[in-house]
């Protein structure tokens, strides 16, 4: 009797799931924030490859700049996500899905796999549009294979994103706090991967001028702050657990870790979206 409860109350949530995300994606089609900001995402993806074109003709790949979405795809859900699923507090919707039977664990879900289907939409309309006047401009890409798995591991990072901002979003009653607190912990984990890829990128000697008999004589000396291999795969795993990290080493064509990669991005969603659920439901909605 327990085991058909259970089955039961699953089978009954995932339905609950269903028709909150029918109502979501409802919204979505209604929405001309959502339409603006794809028609945006598209329109950079065609003038990226135009660009380069008009710039290098045809010295750069496609490969070269396939991947610009990956660092773009942040900064638009930071904007885009709060503005869109925010107004569910100030318009009462949160209070009217709960009133309705909806369990607050079916609100969270639905919003985030809402949240992670549009972030699929913008990256594939970028990369729809790169491809559509790419191709005929700058030729296919060089390496199909690894070009597949970077697509298929930035994908998994713009769900992380989701996943992030969805925590901000359903634990914040004020549309304009979450939209805020969303656009600084970008930035802020914008400036954590930089800070961890700079660090990875130095050098291990540089040169340096040195006066002797008179003359400037230039020699190489070893970086003091060159990182040992064990201290290396410390910050390989911190710039692979940043979603920005990933996203640099999408652009500059140097996925050397993709299981690694693979590993961070669904470790981090599956951590986010568990504090994020745990936090919603001792939320006081008002």
């Amino acid at each position: 009797t327990r085991a058909w409860r259970a089955t039961l109350s699953t089978w009954w949530e995932v339905v609950l799931v269903t028709n909150l995300l029918s109502a979501n994606l409802f919204r979505l089609r209604k929405s001309i924030l959502f339409w603006v900001t794809l028609l945006l995402c598209a329109a950079a993806g065609a003038w990226q490859p135009l660009q380069t074109y008009l710039e290098y003709q045809r010295k750069f790949p496609l490969d070269a700049i396939f991947f610009v979405y990956a660092m773009l795809i942040g900064l638009v859900l930071s904007v885009f996500l709060p503005l869109f699923f925010g107004s569910e507090y100030s318009d009462g919707t949160i209070r009217n899905k709960l009133a309705a039977g909806h369990p607050r664990l079916s609100v969270y879900l639905a919003n985030l796999i809402t949240a992670v289907f549009v972030a699929l939409i913008f990256c594939g309309g970028y990369i729809l549009c790169t491809l559509a006047v790419g191709v005929p401009l700058l030729g296919g890409p060089k390496a199909p294979g690894p070009l597949l798995t970077s697509l298929i591991l930035s994908l998994l990072m713009a769900a992380v994103w989701c996943a992030i901002f969805t925590v901000l979003i359903m634990n914040f009653s004020r549309k304009a706090a979450s939209a805020v607190c969303c656009m600084l912990l970008f930035l802020a984990i914008f400036g954590a991967a930089i800070t961890v890829y700079q660090v990875l990128d130095a050098p291990e000697f540089y040169p340096s001028l040195q006066l002797v008999d008179g003359e400037m004589v230039s020699e190489m000396v070893r970086n003091p702050r060159y990182l040992q291999p064990d201290e290396r795969k410390i910050y390989e795993l911190l710039l692979d657990l940043d979603p920005v990290g990933q996203a640099v080493q999408f652009t500059d064509g140097n996925v050397t870790r993709p299981v690694q990669m693979a590993l961070c991005s669904m470790g981090i969603f599956a951590i986010t979206t568990a504090a994020g659920l745990a936090l919603f439901r001792r939320k006081d909605l008002k």
